[in-house]
């Protein structure tokens, strides 16, 4: 399903409710993406499964919070291993100033474990992708919600992050795509 609706009025809430989700953001800002509903999945590998795309083609989005509670998503190729240091270094935060951001903090950035993604109701949050996302052309990324997914070009995810950084912050497999 192709979205044409739009968001109007403050991203951090509805009337008080809880945030809006990555899906209603896109469409606010007129940005073309179908959103995919699958089985509530968590993980990457079961995701692709459910949705017959290569690991490859994916988005992971994992996130971290701050001794300061500010939210840090960190946006990369979904069969690549993030390197904390150089997340932490682009970020610029002490690598041991990185904690998992639980489901309580993803709540208040419109989203649920098991959909992350880059594009948050947070207007606080910083985010890095890794400078090999943007080659990847169309992919899958977290939708807010395990239960669905976004396919998107990838230039068209990073340029709906205004004042993301990009930095180079995971090691790729040796015997996969570069």
């Amino acid at each position: 399903m192709i979205n044409s609706h739009r968001v109007h009025g403050n991203l951090d809430g509805v009337n008080g409710l809880a945030p809006v989700g990555p899906p209603q953001i896109l469409a606010s800002l007129g940005v073309p993406f179908r959103l995919h509903e699958h089985p509530d999945v968590t993980g990457p590998v079961e995701i692709c499964a459910a949705l017959g795309v290569p690991l490859e083609r994916t988005v992971k989005t994992l996130a971290f919070v701050t001794p300061e509670d500010r939210l840090l998503l960190a946006a990369v190729p979904g069969h690549a291993r993030l390197r904390y240091g150089a997340l932490a270094r682009a970020a610029g935060v002490r690598r041991n100033d990185l904690s998992p951001a639980g489901a309580g903090r993803l709540a208040r950035a419109g989203m649920r474990p098991g959909g992350v993604c880059p594009v948050s109701a947070d207007r606080g949050a910083m985010v890095v992708f890794d400078g090999t996302v943007s080659s990847l052309g169309r992919v899958r990324c977290g939708s807010g919600r395990p239960d669905s997914s976004i396919e998107i070009e990838a230039a068209e995810l990073i340029a709906a992050v205004p004042g993301a950084a990009t930095a180079s912050i995971v090691a790729l497999p040796a015997d996969g795509p570069a």
